[in-house]
């Protein structure tokens, strides 16, 4: 059992440490695809559609990586406090 919670509390410490280093990184990402949204007046399915595939692809698999779901959550709602409209 108690090897058990050692590998539990080794994987909780690693998805911690995971989170709180994406964080930042998640929400510069959020902040630049909405400074291109902006900049660009367009809309967010429009900015997508034009991306090359290689950046769509890395787009795709930086929001819905399991492991940056967290981190990106957090920074989505960091993001939304900061720049209420």
């Amino acid at each position: 059992m108690n090897e058990f919670y050692s590998v539990g509390l080794l994987i909780a410490s690693v998805l911690f440490v995971i989170t709180l280093v994406m964080i930042p990184v998640q929400y510069r990402y959020i902040k630049a695809m909405e400074e291109e949204k902006e900049k660009h007046k367009r809309k967010a399915g429009e900015v997508f559609d034009e991306m090359p595939f290689g950046e769509a692809f890395l787009h795709q698999n930086t929001q819905i990586n399991p492991l940056f779901l967290p981190a990106n959550l957090i920074a989505y709602i960091i993001y939304r406090l900061k720049h209420k409209k």
